[in-house]
């Protein structure tokens, strides 16, 4: 290239703008061209200085205004990344709330959610006001927090103190409620705050095993509670063993019925019906609508037998059902904190016992509807002849139905059951279920998938028994007739 001083004023040295990713050239300056004389005392070094900056100026428009290409791929990346962060604030966000307590909630309804976080507070709260209106002298409260309908037993009129006998009315509603209200309250007591105390001390690891252990350990205290009571108030009847007595005398003497026995009915209806709330604030479980089902079911078992006076037979129902469930919490507890040997006898105890009330003993009452009931209540005292009365035919058969229901529900669990003493027995692996908890993406919680398949047979099957409870109560309605 000649030197400046010999070029051609019409030869311009030239900048080329390469556009990235493009073919395209032009001409953007002409340094030369901003020369007036090329013979002008230090032109060259005038020229170097003007290329040196168009060179310079030219780079840093390029790394300022990438192409259009690199700036859709940036723009995209960058929306990419605003709504990854979105998504990570949001799920913080939903994780504080969730973890509040330790709670991982199965629903996003915000009123449900704002109930579970305040729900000790609103129960207490609701507590003091009746307990309070009470101790300042009010009459009403006694309609919710005392047992209402006394039967007369002598023919005067005159109840006797030694013998105090109760009728269904309508303020058990009042009664309903009010536990309702002291189940939710003790059990948000004993979820979030006794039991994670429990399991720090007796080192149970990882905030999902804390918060099953607590759901467990609740289950358990439940069960154990209710089904004492409902065992010592089955000794003192007179059906204790005597399974003619189920049936025998209806409805007249299964109408009066004992106080043991009415609130044993009572706070067991008010537990279910405290269910359809705390199924949608608890872990989310595979079989969701199996479990609604078993609810929904139990609940209309519960109190058509109640309605119906069929409570006999649905009381010695409800603690042969129950008595299984006290061996698979204990399994699962164990299992959170950290046995190996006991969840495996505890399951296997378990099993059995499953088979034996769940399956033989269930089913065999179902029977005793159709071939005891018919026997031991006689046509005159059926309905409609009968006041009082609600034994019949088509009363039995809807009952019977709901029982059938049930027993495919446990069926199916039972199923479960049998998959997991198969992975125990032939494939040597250890007694986890495979069922009880659901994945769920939106939890964010790697410790919950990886932990799915460690609850033992399920996590409903403590209230897959419960189902049986309604079973029994509907059954011991079907029974009496």
């Amino acid at each position: 290239m000649p030197p400046l001083e010999k070029r051609q004023p019409n030869s311009p040295l030239a900048v080329v703008e390469h556009s990235h990713g493009s073919s395209h050239h032009h001409i953007v300056s002409d340094p030369a061209s901003e020369i007036a004389d090329p013979l002008e005392p230090c032109a060259s070094v005038k020229t170097a200085k003007a290329v040196r900056s168009a060179t310079h100026s030219l780079r840093s428009r390029r790394r300022a205004r990438p192409s259009a290409e690199d700036a859709g791929d940036g723009e995209a990346l960058d929306s990419r990344s605003r709504l990854r962060s979105n998504s990570n604030s949001s799920t913080d966000k939903k994780s504080k709330r969730a973890s509040k307590k330790n709670i991982i909630f199965n629903t996003r309804n915000p009123v449900i959610i704002w109930l579970a976080n305040n729900e000790l507070h609103l129960s207490l709260a609701l507590l003091a006001i009746v307990h309070g209106c009470y101790w300042a002298g009010y009459q009403w409260p006694l309609l919710w927090i005392q047992m209402q309908h006394k039967a007369p037993t002598a023919d005067n009129g005159v109840t006797d103190s030694h013998d105090v006998r109760y009728v269904r009315g309508i303020h058990d509603i009042k009664f309903i409620a009010y536990w309702i209200v002291q189940i939710i309250a003790v059990r948000s007591l004993c979820l979030h705050h006794i039991m994670p105390v429990v399991a720090r001390i007796i080192s149970v690891k990882g905030a999902r095993e804390t918060r099953r252990f607590s759901e467990m350990a609740w289950t358990l205290l439940y069960i154990t509670t209710t089904w004492t009571i409902g065992f010592r108030v089955w000794q003192n009847s007179p059906y204790y063993m005597n399974t003619a007595s189920l049936y025998a005398n209806y409805p007249d003497d299964h109408m009066r019925m004992p106080y043991g026995l009415k609130w044993y009915y009572l706070v067991q209806a008010a537990f279910w019906l405290s269910n359809i709330y705390t199924i949608h604030v608890e872990e989310r479980r595979k079989d969701h609508f199996e479990m609604m089902t078993h609810h929904a079911v139990t609940i209309a078992l519960v109190l058509s037998s109640y309605h119906f006076h069929f409570t006999r037979f649905g009381h010695a129902f409800m603690l042969v059902m129950d008595f299984p469930d006290i061996f698979l919490t204990c399994a699962k507890m164990f299992r959170y904190i950290g046995s190996e040997i006991m969840p495996n006898i505890f399951f296997g105890i378990f099993t059995v016992s499953w088979i034996a009330t769940k399956h033989y003993l269930c089913l065999k009452m179902m029977i005793s509807i159709w071939t005891q009931g018919p026997t031991l209540v006689p046509h005159e005292k059926r309905f409609p002849h009968y006041p009082n009365s609600y034994a019949s035919y088509p009363i039995a058969s809807v009952l019977w139905a709901f029982l059938f229901v049930l027993q495919l529900v446990l069926i199916y669990w039972f199923v479960l059951i049998l998959k997991v003493i198969q992975r125990v027995l032939i494939k040597g692996e250890e007694a986890n279920d495979n069922r009880s908890d659901n994945e769920d993406e939106d939890e964010g919680e790697s410790e919950d998938s990886s932990a799915v398949s460690s609850d033992m047979a399920s996590d409903e099957k403590p209230f897959a028994s419960a189902p049986s409870i309604s079973n029994k109560s509907s059954s011991s309605t079907l029974a009496s007739q």
